[in-house]
């Protein structure tokens, strides 16, 4: 019999700790054997089930229960964008409450943190018991810049409602919410950067590049085009939701990603495109090239490709820099 086949079926299609099943009769040689990944000290992952986020993370928290996984870990499961250097770092971070007789566990493959975390910090998502968004959030402050925190908050409370009376999807946690989670604290590393995003968070982006296109927009002077507008055509049979909006102008500004070059994507961008001019708006197009290549600008001096499209649209409206 084959040492997968010889392991209890309790074990067979989930992370497990290694005392859970020494405790069940499972000999050290069968947990050594090659279809166990063991890169979490404590713990053995079946190789059928891969190596993702979710996958360790349950791991980690089999070989440790009372923690709770945490900081770009915790980020990873909510689905929130992070920097590519924390995208693709392999260690977990887990958190351990804080008492006067615990101290931080470090485990191979795993980063362990303390704090004092309140009934309102964790919950459970897939089946593991993580922090909340909102702590996420400050957890998060003291590893990113204000613009990378600012779009973590933006995809924390993004939702849209929808005119034509779909049901939205619920954020994952209300700004009100966010913003009551930051007020309260106090003295904590990070919590200038988190105040400092907070104030630049707003509802209604759906992707890390729209955050940074508004961004850099206002950072170079434009005004803040807002989010969540709806234009109506033909009498609101049909509407158009453009990514960042200049109502006073007319003006939809539109961020095309890499899924946009499929060709059934691109249909939908044309025919979106048409909606737009059909109501009397002009659309901008912003690709992800626009975001870093630079151009000069009369007024704005050099600044993103992106920043002197939306200007020369603006300008076309009459606005001019100041």
């Amino acid at each position: 019999m084959s040492a997968r086949a010889a392991l209890p079926p309790e074990f067979a299609l989930r992370p497990f700790a290694v005392r859970e099943a020494i405790a069940a009769g499972v000999s050290a040689d069968r947990l050594r054997g090659h279809h166990l990944a063991a890169g979490i000290t404590g713990a053995r992952i079946p190789a059928e089930l891969g190596g993702s986020v979710a996958v360790r993370a349950r791991a980690a928290i089999a070989a440790m229960p009372t923690a709770v996984v945490s900081h770009t870990t915790a980020a990873a499961l909510w689905g929130l964008p992070l920097p590519r250097r924390l995208q693709e770092a392999e260690l977990l971070h887990v958190t351990h409450a804080a008492t006067p007789r615990t101290s931080a566990v470090h485990r191979r493959g795993v980063v362990g943190h303390l704090a004092v975390l309140s009934e309102a910090d964790v919950t459970v998502r897939g089946g593991v018991r993580v922090t909340t968004p909102a702590r996420v959030f400050l957890d998060l402050a003291s590893e990113l810049t204000v613009d990378q925190l600012v779009a973590v908050g933006d995809a924390m409370v993004c939702w849209h409602a929808d005119p034509r009376g779909f049901e939205p999807d619920d954020p994952l946690v209300s700004l009100v919410d966010l913003q009551r989670r930051v007020a309260i604290v106090r003295r904590r590393r990070g919590v200038r950067t988190a105040r400092a995003a907070l104030e630049r968070v707003r509802v209604g982006a759906d992707s890390e590049p729209e955050t940074r296109l508004r961004l850099m927009l206002v950072d170079a002077g434009l005004p803040e085009p807002e989010l969540n507008v709806w234009i109506a055509v033909n009498g609101r049979r049909r509407v158009v939701l453009p990514d960042l909006a200049y109502r006073q102008q007319l003006l939809s500004v539109q961020y095309d990603g890499a899924h946009h070059a499929d060709p059934r994507q691109h249909a939908l961008d044309i025919e979106r495109a048409d909606l737009t001019a059909a109501a009397g708006w002009t659309e901008v197009r912003i690709a992800a090239a626009d975001l870093s290549a630079l151009v000069v600008v009369p007024g704005l001096g050099i600044v993103p490709r992106a920043v002197a499209k939306v200007a020369a649209a603006l300008g076309a409206q009459g606005w001019a820099p100041r």
